[in-house]
């Protein structure tokens, strides 16, 4: 239940409701959007939007940045830009509207055209807010909008200098993607590629504060923050090095979490993100302190992978020689006999096996923590009817049949950090070809090819938490010897 007895679902019918007042539309995927947008932009508007995106850099040119918004803050561009952003608002907003109930005084710090802040003055006309913003025009649009919807519990305006007012002092203040504008900053480097800890360096970590803007924001934040007073905010901190930089910038100015940190799921234009985390801050700690996390966030399912047809096949001979493996068997009227194996490979790698009569062979890999999500399918597939059966084939594999060809694939792929938990857990790692470089701004990075038991295998890392790790067989070898290849020959400084 929401405030007053409202449920979320009453509170996000009337925020989507409000939303699509601004004139804001949702969309699922991004040809709609684009047939949308090019109905409703002039070709005028269309080139200058496209010269200004190509020239903002994340956030890191300020003239740029406020020119950027000052744009966007008049119809129709208004509505078409921000739409992408339709689900962004609506999460956001929904996350955001519990916390503010308790408040009195709530400083909305860089709300833009005031969309959020208009939303939660008239969910709460009896709280004060103030909204500022670097962007003069967005703020005239959000004095616009608030006179618009006879708001009198809000006032907006322009903060070009973070200046303090007289009576400025506010107990809460919300912060979304306001605080660490400078989106291609990617924070702190680990100390090497081999894990993901931080040096503890503060000459680092100030000069990163004063070159990405934060130092300042956050004190501005601090001298008008009530002595018991609450800040809340989400930003782009899900890469860890931005967390971390973020994190350790706000213990040093003795803010903390008096919650978890809460990740923020949203879609844009089809495509799921997830974001944040959201912090609420306070001055003083809470008897039972929610500490700093500094390692990686790992999504479930984040280590699941699916190949199919032949290589599938291929690989499970391997697989197969666990022990204790189970077996479940069932019979189709279509595939005929079936049969699903499940086991864990050498501590490693959790795995099972869907065979048919008909040819089909897929293949489900995941980390040895994940195993339960196997076990799961494992457990669930021999309950399932013939109906249920094919469309699970085709829901885990993309296919209902045997897929056969000659191109080489991966059988197993993680993009993410815990790419990192699998590869040390491999057994028997035979490196055959390595080599350790820097990159782009002295990031140092690292590559290597070799074998674990009968499998190829292909490691990529970095100081920036990237992680990338391909399993394949014996005829996949060519294919991750020229990935190495080419990755190498895209380098500047080979050390």
């Amino acid at each position: 239940m929401g405030d007053g007895g409202t449920t979320r679902q009453d509170l996000d019918a009337t925020l989507t409701s409000y939303l699509q007042s601004w004139g804001l539309r949702e969309f699922h995927d991004e040809v709609a959007y684009y047939e949308w947008q090019r109905g409703t932009l002039s070709s005028q508007d269309l080139q200058l939007l496209q010269s200004l995106v190509e020239h903002r850099q994340g956030g890191e040119n300020e003239q740029v940045d406020i020119q950027f918004y000052n744009l966007l803050a008049k119809q129709p561009l208004l509505a078409v830009i921000y739409s992408q952003r339709f689900d962004y608002f609506r999460q956001i907003g929904l996350c955001l509207s519990p916390r503010v109930a308790s408040a009195r005084h709530v400083l909305d710090f860089g709300c833009g055209v005031g969309i959020l802040t208009c939303w939660f003055a008239q969910q709460y006309p009896d709280l004060q807010f103030v909204g500022i913003d670097r962007s003069s025009r967005s703020i005239e649009m959000a004095q616009e909008e608030a006179n618009r919807r006879h708001l009198r519990n809000v006032q907006f305006r322009v903060s070009k200098k973070l200046d303090v007012q007289a009576g400025d002092i506010f107990d809460c203040i919300l912060s979304t993607q306001a605080l660490l504008q400078s989106e291609r900053e990617p924070g702190l480097p680990s100390r090497d590629w081999r894990t993901f800890e931080r040096e503890h360096q503060r000459s680092q970590q100030e000069d990163l504060e004063t070159r990405t803007g934060l130092n300042s924001r956050l004190a501005y934040c601090l001298q008008v923050l009530s002595p018991h007073g609450r800040i809340i905010c989400f930003e782009k901190t899900w890469n860890l090095g931005r967390r971390i930089f973020f994190q350790r910038a706000l213990s040093a100015k003795n803010l903390f979490p008096i919650c978890d940190p809460i990740p923020c799921s949203y879609h844009e234009l089809g495509e799921s993100r997830i974001d944040g985390p959201l912090y609420e801050l306070s001055r003083f700690q809470v008897p039972q302190p929610y500490p700093w996390n500094e390692a990686p966030f790992v999504g479930e399912g984040e280590t699941l992978y699916r190949c199919v047809g032949d290589l599938a096949e291929r690989m499970s001979r391997e697989l197969e020689t666990s022990q204790d493996q189970e077996i479940v068997r069932g019979q189709h009227a279509s595939f005929g006999p079936w049969s699903f194996r499940y086991g864990v490979w050498e501590e490693a790698l959790a795995w099972g096996l869907c065979e048919t009569a008909s040819g089909f062979y897929g293949l489900l890999l995941a980390s040895e923590r994940e195993k339960s999500l196997i076990a799961q399918v494992f457990e669930n597939i021999g309950h399932l009817t013939e109906s249920d059966f094919a469309e699970s084939l085709k829901n885990g594999w993309g296919v209902s049949r045997a897929v056969c060809g000659n191109e080489p694939t991966p059988g197993y792929e993680n993009h993410f950090p815990s790419a990192e938990e699998v590869y040390k857990a491999l057994p028997r790692k035979i490196i055959q070809q390595e080599s350790t470089f820097s990159g782009e701004k002295g990031r140092e990075m690292h590559i290597e090819v070799g074998t674990t038991n009968t499998f190829r295998y292909l490691y990529w890392a970095n100081t920036f938490d990237q992680r990338q790790l391909i399993l394949t067989d014996e005829k996949g070898a060519e294919m991750l010897n020229e990935y190495y290849q080419e990755s190498l020959a895209a380098t500047q400084k080979p050390s």
